[in-house]
């Protein structure tokens, strides 16, 4: 198998010797890779590279931004992406491989049991997502957070408080779309969230709080009992949806973890083959 492995050394937990350590891991198993580094703004390049030298697949060692990127640009005819986790949150890595991110451990099993599946992604314009959209002015707190994660501790509680993010002011309806007829909520936030399956599909969560105090025990109902049953959440499943501002201004959102603006009126679909990815076949 001839393998291809991007190594972001600038990502939130890639080790220091990630590539002598993932050549002595391949190593264990009879394997050797062409390693290439893939830091910061040469991601891009990097991937293009990597695809240009027709691996039979490709492995990513990063956060969620470098592995969505090396997805986007292998898609649907590409090789199969490995992703191993490096980042902070490592959403698209636990989506891959079952909540698993131990990167030895991923390595060792995706190899010895190797299957390459279709991956599907939520597409809001030209741009593609492997877990996540959130909507709403909540979705603010993601500079804060950031602000956290390089310890400017200040700037992130002056964004926090400023931002406006827990009012309950700002609404968006979501129309989610299906044969039968279509299903419509108002909602003072939004997910979209890629949900796997037989059959994937677009799992919508309109969130309705009442007041600052609501959000905060919608967030305390969600990590007890999940999401998906959490009080004043709204669910539906669906291949499309429409998102609009009741005002019709444009609204705040993240894409993956990364903060974007949107326009009323926006739709997200779902792509059911965006790219091939490899990973352990299941029991």
């Amino acid at each position: 198998m001839k393998l291809c492995a991007l190594i972001n050394g600038e990502s939130g937990s890639t080790p220091g010797n990630a590539e002598e350590a993932l050549l002595e891991e391949l190593g264990k198993l009879g394997l050797t890779a062409d390693v290439l580094p893939a830091s910061g703004g040469d991601i891009v390049l990097a991937v293009k590279e990597a695809l240009d030298s027709k691996p039979d697949a490709l492995i990513v060692w990063g956060g969620d931004g470098s592995v969505a990127c090396a997805l986007s640009a292998s898609g649907p005819s590409g090789p199969p992406v490995l992703a191993l986790p490096g980042g902070t949150m490592n959403l698209v890595h636990k989506r891959l491989h079952y909540g698993e991110t131990d990167w030895k451990t991923i390595v060792a099993a995706a190899m010895q049991s190797p299957v390459s599946e279709p991956f599907a992604a939520g597409c809001v314009a030209e741009h593609q997502f492997f877990v996540a959209a959130m909507m709403g002015q909540v979705t603010l707190l993601a500079e804060s957070r950031e602000a956290v994660r390089q310890g400017h501790l200040f700037k992130a509680a002056e964004v926090a408080v400023q931002s406006d993010a827990m009012s309950v002011e700002r609404r968006l309806r979501l129309e989610s779309r299906h044969a039968s007829g279509n299903q419509t909520f108002d909602a003072v936030a939004a997910a979209v969230v890629i949900g796997d399956g037989d059959v994937p599909r677009l799992e919508v969560a309109a969130i309705e709080p009442s007041s600052a105090y609501d959000w905060m025990a919608i967030a305390f109902d969600a990590l007890m009992n999940g999401w998906r049953d959490a009080e004043s959440i709204d669910m539906d499943e669906t291949r499309n949806v429409l998102i609009t501002d009741i005002d019709g201004r444009e609204f705040s959102a993240t894409i993956d973890g990364e903060s974007v603006i949107m326009p009323s009126g926006t739709v997200i679909s779902l792509k059911r083959h965006a790219a091939n990815v490899l990973r352990a076949r299941r029991a």
